[in-house]
């Protein structure tokens, strides 16, 4: 069983006294075997000096859109209802299985190459297998399923029958759901807008019977917070508490405009809630009070959301936005630096229910490992790991990459993707797609 270490960099554990110093971690067969000082490298590991940089937890985004990464820069400067409706929408409904494929693999390449190890993904209604094959392929820790869209009025081209995507949810349950240690399906109706009661009570069900993560979209924006009053006579997560979807293996994506009952609601649920702040302030839904949520006791993750209301899927930026955007409101000391990092490792993992297996860097869990450089002039001064890297660092800084052990990106080069081909293909099927449009 092949072993590796990691020798001489400045480890961040994420452990519960939050030890960080100089020092080694030995993996072997995908588990972290031993952290500490001065480890010695028994025959046969392979040594790799992490010299002069950080060794961190893995990096985790519990709200991604890969089917929507083919779309980034056509969607820019809209609003949310508008932006669904006049471009995702159609976009996503003209997918086939190429384009899926192509979006998918640019995504999964640009995330990993920046220091993401899991994520918790939002597919379209339809090819999602797919998705799951090239998650597999390029080794992502990855949580996933098709959305839900069965209320004809409000799912535009994207409807599909509640028989028929219950049917469907139940297919890529039995045959991808755990079929590789790194993979598990997750129930996602995509809001309560274009859901009706009969499915979201149904993907309840379905989260109970196959012990399942539930992902949706809730509170973002004040016209949809309006909608749903409108069609539901309740709030949001009021109406989401009422048939049965909120629970602690329930992630709400936003959960910006939010009233004191509906965040009791969380709390009483044990909701985790998964933070996007470039996605929301690109679309100008707000800004969410994470530092108040936390305060209170809530779950709280990071995430960049789809490329196209971001336009780039890099963790660094979003703990740096997550921490700078609380300031105003609840003053300079508001999320500081090791919180935001805590968002995007431990409290990641225990909003997506793995807190015993990833998001530190301790004996007997699983090998997801980042290195990251320090030797941009940017980070190269700062002592601080924690200031260091999450307001100078940056994707562009992360060196090497594990997950489950196993060397994803090393020297800053993807293992399993060729880099060049991904590109020229996401760019043919994209020209191809936007031909099926016109």
């Amino acid at each position: 069983m092949k072993s590796t270490l990691l020798k001489g960099g400045w480890i961040v554990t994420m452990n519960a006294r939050r030890d960080h110093y100089r020092g080694d971690v030995l993996m072997r067969g995908g588990i972290i075997v031993a952290v500490g000082k001065s480890l010695n490298a028994g025959q046969g590991t392979e040594v790799i000096s992490a010299d002069d940089c950080f060794v961190i937890p893995g990096l985790i985004q519990a709200h991604t859109h890969l089917v929507q990464t083919l779309f980034r820069g056509m969607a820019d400067d809209m609003e949310l209802l508008d932006w669904l409706k006049e471009r995702i929408w159609p976009f996503e409904s003209a997918h086939d299985e190429n384009s899926i494929r192509a979006s998918a693999q640019i995504g999964l390449l640009e995330m990993q190459m920046l220091g993401t190890t899991s994520i918790l993904d939002m597919g379209t209604v339809r090819l999602h297998e797919v998705v799951f094959a090239e998650a597999e392929r390029s080794g992502m820790r990855y949580w996933g399923g098709n959305c839900l869209m069965d209320k004809k009025s409000h799912s535009g081209p994207l409807y599909r029958p509640t028989r028929e995507t219950l049917a469907y949810c139940e297919k890529l349950i039995r045959e991808w759901h755990r079929k590789t240690p790194l993979l598990q399906y997750a129930i996602s109706p995509r809001f309560a807008i274009s859901c009706s009661q009969t499915i979201l009570k149904a993907a309840a069900k379905l989260q109970k019977k196959h012990d399942l993560v539930l992902h949706t979209h809730a509170s973002e924006n004040r016209g949809e917070v309006q909608l749903v009053r409108k069609l539901t006579g309740m709030d949001n997560i009021k109406y989401l508490q009422k048939l049965g979807c909120l629970t602690p293996q329930t992630v709400i994506a936003h959960g910006i405009h939010m009233n004191a009952s509906e965040l009791k609601a969380l709390l009483q649920t044990q909701t985790g809630i998964c933070h996007c702040p470039s996605s929301n302030l690109k679309l100008a839904s707000g800004v969410a009070k994470i530092h108040s949520y936390r305060q209170r006791g809530l779950k709280v993750a990071l995430g960049a959301d789809g490329a196209p209301c971001n336009n780039m899927l890099d963790p660094f930026v979003e703990m740096r936005l997550a921490a700078l955007l609380q300031k105003p409101h609840a003053g300079p000391t508001s999320l500081p630096a090791r919180e935001a990092f805590e968002l995007a490792t431990l409290q990641g993992a225990q909003v997506l229910g793995a807190q015993d297996s990833i998001g530190s860097i301790e004996p007997g869990k699983r090998a997801d490992i980042v290195v990251v450089s320090r030797s941009h002039p940017s980070v190269a001064t700062v002592e601080d790991p924690y200031s260091a890297l999450v307001y100078s660092c940056s994707g562009r800084d992360v060196r090497d990459v594990w997950i489950d052990g196993k060397g994803i990106v090393r020297d800053g080069v993807h293992q399993v993707y060729n880099s060049k081909d991904v590109i020229t293909n996401a760019r043919r099927e994209l020209k191809r797609l936007s031909e099926r449009l016109t």
